[in-house]
């Protein structure tokens, strides 16, 4: 990801950007939740043609923030900045485009957006456009001999080639479909600390895909994708602690994740995080749900490798 951008994020975002004083009163505005205000100082921006203004004006109408929650418009927004170069905004019209909000769902649309993106170094893009063909919604790669070339640089330990290779072992795109090579391939990527791969293997260690299934190896993986803040590993692992699956249950830790997957998840996902931390919440004692709140306030992801990228990852 593949994950939308936080608050946290956009505050970064925002310092980023040139500082005209209407995208600065914007800015302050936003971080104080004022959202009419940011968005009037925003829109006039972006209609004049800034591509950071376009992008966060998309942004509010995909979020709803002082404006109804419209996809539609925040497509057409997210278009004028990305034909200005805005890699945030390539990336969330390959997200519109893969899950058909706002727009038909299009998988070569999607992966057109994440490729732009990803060549501009987006890693979350990169990720996403990996899942689009480990899902078998875009065209394999070209025969064999680029396999064979894969298979070569994953044996000489490049991390990236290992996960490309693990997703086409999944498919079966330009390599038989084999479940156990797939099971192999993410475990070299994951222990060399690559995040969607963690989560990858932790779904084969859960289901039995390609290996023993196994819930303790699976809530391993899941927390160490989880830590890195993949979104959807986060929730597998509230799963866990509200079980005790694979750990000792704890149903603070479960609130935790289900908290921390609520607030990286969109659409259905993040409501099915948000039932499942609503529901947890309903089982603690005050104190269990502050002490729970406190963690929420601390936490950061925690990158295995430095400058790695922790996208969500799609199933």
């Amino acid at each position: 990801m593949i994950a939308r951008p936080s608050c946290a994020a956009l505050c970064i975002l925002l310092t980023a950007v040139p500082a005209w004083a209407g995208f600065e009163e914007g800015r302050r505005a936003y971080d104080r939740a004022d959202y009419p205000v940011a968005y009037r100082e925003w829109v006039a921006l972006a209609e004049r043609g800034d591509p950071a203004a376009q992008f966060l004006v998309g942004f509010m109408h995909e979020r709803g923030q002082s404006v109804p929650p419209d996809p539609a418009v925040a497509v057409t927004w997210y278009r004028r900045a990305a034909a200005h170069g805005d890699v945030h905004a390539q990336f969330r019209l390959g997200f519109l485009f893969a899950f058909g909000r706002g727009v038909e769902r299009d998988d070569a649309q999607a992966a057109d957006w994440y490729g732009r993106a990803a060549e501009q170094g987006n890693r979350a893009a990169q990720a996403a456009l990996d899942q689009l063909r480990a899902e078998g919604r875009l065209a394999g790669p070209g025969g064999s001999r680029e396999a064979l070339l894969l298979r070569s640089a994953a044996e000489r330990g490049a991390v990236a080639a290992q996960y490309q290779l693990a997703l086409r072992y999944a498919s079966g795109e330009g390599v038989p479909r084999d479940a156990t090579e797939a099971a192999r391939w993410y475990r070299q990527a994951a222990e060399q600390g690559l995040a969607p791969a963690q989560y990858q293997l932790a779904l084969r260690y859960a289901n039995g895909d390609g290996v023993t299934k196994d819930y303790d190896e699976a809530a391993k993986w899941y927390r160490r994708a989880a830590l890195q803040g993949v979104a959807f590993a986060q929730f597998n692992l509230g799963v866990r602690y509200a079980n005790g699956q694979g750990v000792e249950r704890d149903p603070v830790q479960a609130y935790l994740w289900f908290s921390l997957a609520a607030q990286g998840l969109l659409g259905k996902e993040a409501d099915t995080a948000r039932q499942a931390r609503d529901a947890i919440k309903s089982t603690l004692t005050p104190e269990q749900v502050t002490r729970g709140e406190e963690m929420m306030k601390t936490w950061r992801p925690t990158p295995e490798n430095p400058g790695a990228s922790a996208a969500t990852p799609r199933r």
